[in-house]
């Protein structure tokens, strides 16, 4: 099984709120009318290692070409999260280190997104917790509004905390 790798970052605002980007997964077929629909999920900025690419350059890469923002530092790593996926008809296991960092308040404006992230992209949001929670959107990862508060709380894990995605 080939090996997808990773690196998030969890920008959070002086207001308390994370940054998400809005994708569109893949084509869902719907039985009834034979047509196509494309859902779509709230996720943290961030993408796949090139080649040679440590975790750390990976997302100073990704924040910038998604975002537009330089980050000094890549923040701690507080969370892995592994899955299995197909992607284009082939299974891969997905393992993916997300970063936290406060960052002052900022409008993402995207100077470098891929041909395939244009296709997918639909936006961002800053979210408070209380939002996601309230949320019938779906988040990536599971879980994201429990996951937040202690990180809010500036309660940073010694280790990062396994996650599901």
């Amino acid at each position: 099984m080939r090996l997808i790798r990773s690196a998030r970052a969890l920008l959070i605002n002086p207001h308390d709120r994370v940054l998400l980007m809005r994708l569109a997964a893949g084509h869902v077929r719907l039985p009834d009318t034979g047509g196509a629909v494309r859902p779509t999920f709230w996720v943290t900025p961030g993408g796949s290692l090139d080649p040679g690419e440590s975790f750390e350059e990976t997302l100073r890469r990704e924040i910038w070409e998604e975002t537009g923002l330089t980050l000094a530092h890549p923040g701690r790593w507080v969370w892995t999260g592994e899955k299995e996926i197909t992607r284009d008809g082939e299974r891969v296991l997905t393992v993916a280190h997300v970063y936290a960092q406060r960052v002052t308040a900022f409008e993402p404006a995207p100077p470098q997104l891929t041909a395939e992230e244009h296709d997918s992209f639909r936006g961002f949001r800053w979210w408070s917790v209380r939002e996601i929670a309230a949320s019938k959107e779906r988040f990536v990862p599971r879980g994201l509004a429990g996951l937040l508060p202690s990180l809010l709380h500036h309660e940073w894990p010694a280790e990062p905390v396994r996650i599901e995605v």
